[in-house]
């Protein structure tokens, strides 16, 4: 499962990384406990509640997908509101969130 924040006006705000093995917790909000598996160039992945979560950039926005672990929809969305709101803030309202796939050639 593949989701995308998009921003209509294409502003991603400056990221504050945190710390070594931390440096993913400008993705993750501060109320998801979470564990660092990979970090690169800016990206990489989270275990939060047994879950992994990839973090990436598009072309378009930031990127989320979630490569091990089953939720509901509903949780998903949960989650990617907080992130978005970790991100963007909860006033910023410009933020389309898309479930994304490959397009067929």
């Amino acid at each position: 499962m593949k989701f995308e924040l998009v921003d209509r006006q294409g502003y991603i705000p400056d990221l504050n990384y945190g710390g070594a093995g931390q440096e993913l917790a400008c993705f993750v909000p501060s109320d998801y406990s979470f564990t660092q598996i990979s970090y690169e160039n800016g990206e990489g992945e989270v275990s939060i509640d047994n879950h992994i979560w990839h973090f990436f950039f598009t072309q378009e926005g930031i990127g989320i997908r979630l490569l091990d672990g089953i939720v509901s929809l509903k949780e998903a969305e949960k989650f990617i509101l907080s992130v978005k709101s970790h991100i963007w803030g909860d006033a910023h309202q410009q933020v389309q969130i898309f479930l994304a796939g490959i397009t067929p050639k």
